[in-house]
């Protein structure tokens, strides 16, 4: 069984448009190793001029950050990567 949770951008906030989908990551709150719990706010990150803010859905640890500020990134990538509390 899988122990970590994979926080990924929901193919959601793009709507019908997902085929030339590209968002910017603005900021990241997190780093490997921080203590977060659910709802706090892990990544922001624009799309179509919205800024977004990607929550934890989970109380856990953070064990890899897998982008950085100005990565872009479609729907589906993976943000950061948790282990539950």
């Amino acid at each position: 069984m899988n122990s970590h949770y994979v926080v990924k951008i929901p193919e959601e906030l793009w709507g019908t448009r997902k085929e030339d989908a590209v968002g910017t990551v603005v900021d990241v709150y997190v780093n490997p190793g921080d203590t977060v719990k659910e709802g706090d706010i892990l990544v922001d990150v624009e799309i179509e001029k919205a800024i977004l803010s990607i929550e934890s859905p989970i109380t856990g640890t953070v064990i890899e950050v897998h982008v950085k500020k100005n990565d872009q990134v479609i729907p589906g990538s993976k943000l950061v990567t948790l282990k539950p509390e």
